[in-house]
């Protein structure tokens, strides 16, 4: 197999990027560029140099129409990945793959199933007031967690961590995809439309990821590498909030990156 390089990953990655983008102008459904793509924009007006996939997030209100378009009119290539139509999916947000491609996971060193993706966030509305809003996010992360625990092979982990995965992995009788179920059916429950808030509940960055609705604001346009992408209108405020000082180059052993390889398939035509 033929391995990709980071240059010709965000190649691949920036492809999907502006089919998505066209996609979501034709049916005028707004996105955010978020967390490291974000980043990515303001600190280098394109990829973080390490970064190996891309983040956005839309409105839950706009989803069902989003997937039905990316179904209906991504190019060959490229395919939308839910819950509900690839089983390699284990978590409650999407992904469009470059279906030439496929990369091997960081954390157990496998591969995923999936080629290289960018990922599409679901934003969802909180509750009435602060208050309500982190108690049902502390409650929907404990839950994710959970999950986390029962899919990903015991081990890789640690100490306490090793063995609450093996007992939890034994005890199992309800599937993971059951359970990511019941974790959007509580977000549905409990989601108010006049809410302050917007949340990623599948962010890394957990309760930093719940962010006002005016620091969101309306998609603003910013440059990134040789196309342009919409992204949070007060970038500033959100992207302190999840990194710091957002602008300053970490350490190397703190850059995070998702795959350890990239590559494209046997069989694949790649002209």
């Amino acid at each position: 197999m033929k391995e990709i390089d980071i240059k010709e990953c965000h190649h691949i990655l920036l492809t999907i990027a502006v089919a998505f983008d066209e996609i979501c102008n034709r049916h005028q459904i707004p996105y955010y560029m978020i967390g490291g793509t974000m980043l990515g924009a303001i600190r280098h007006k394109g990829f973080i140099p390490w970064d190996d996939d891309m983040d956005f997030g839309v409105e839950r209100r706009y989803i069902p129409t989003l997937l039905h378009a990316l179904e209906e009119e991504l190019p060959s290539h490229l395919k939308v990945r839910t819950l509900e139509n690839c089983e390699h999916i284990i978590c409650n947000f999407f992904k469009i793959e470059d279906v030439r491609t496929e990369v091997i996971d960081k954390l157990d060193d496998r591969p995923t199933g999936i080629g290289i993706n960018i990922d599409l966030f679901p934003l969802d509305n909180g509750r009435n007031n602060f208050f309500q809003t982190m108690m049902l996010t502390h409650y929907i992360y404990f839950l994710l967690t959970l999950k986390d625990y029962l899919f990903f092979d015991h081990k890789i982990r640690r100490g306490f961590k090793k063995w609450i995965a093996f007992f939890l992995r034994k005890t199992n009788f309800i599937s993971i995809r059951k359970r990511l179920r019941y974790i959007d059916r509580v977000i549905f429950r409990y989601a108010q439309d006049k809410s302050r808030y917007l949340i990623n509940y599948n962010g890394r960055w957990r309760t930093k990821e719940m962010v006002l609705k005016r620091v969101m604001g309306n998609p603003k346009v910013y440059p990134f590498e040789n196309i342009m992408l919409t992204g949070i209108e007060h970038a500033h405020d959100y992207l302190s909030v999840l990194y710091g000082n957002y602008m300053q180059i970490p350490q190397e052993s703190k850059r995070i990156y998702h795959f350890t390889q990239k590559q494209f398939k046997n069989d694949c035509n790649y002209d």
